[in-house]
């Protein structure tokens, strides 16, 4: 049993690890989202004060430029952390299921340990009966 009680805090310990991971790169990804929004918010504020004056719409193009590739930078960031949150979430489904192994594998033999105890028990108790019926035979 001990054994099996060491993996089993060896399996809880890696995915509550994993589990932290992908929490941290959901963490990541909702912090480029908000980035990414309120980059839009910028521009939609920009284009509105160039609209409004000529002297600053003529630096509003070089502005456009760097706010798309801001932009296309975040989003090759958010493509990046929803491949790594995938690879996390199979590896979060694979150490979930390799703790339940074990866990299964436990209860089993707490099960197997408990018939056994019962067994015995009983097999105590009918020869006990079967002596006290001689007895009184």
């Amino acid at each position: 049993m001990k054994g099996l009680d060491s993996l089993i805090r060896v399996h809880k310990w890696k995915l509550d690890e994993k589990r932290r991971e992908l929490v941290d790169f959901e963490n990541l990804r909702a912090s480029f989202v908000k980035q990414l929004r309120a980059l839009e918010e910028e521009q939609q504020r920009e284009q509105d004060v160039a609209g409004t004056n000529p002297e600053v719409g003529f630096s509003f193009a070089n502005y456009v430029a760097a706010a798309r590739q801001q932009r296309e930078n975040i989003q090759a960031s958010i493509e990046e952390v929803d491949t790594k949150i995938a690879t996390l979430n199979e590896e979060v489904t694979s150490c979930y299921q390799e703790l339940k192994k074990y866990q299964v594998a436990l209860d089993a033999r707490g099960i197997r340990e408990k018939y056994e105890r019962n067994r015995v028990e009983q097999m105590s108790l009918d020869e006990l009966a079967i002596d006290l019926h001689r007895r009184k035979g």
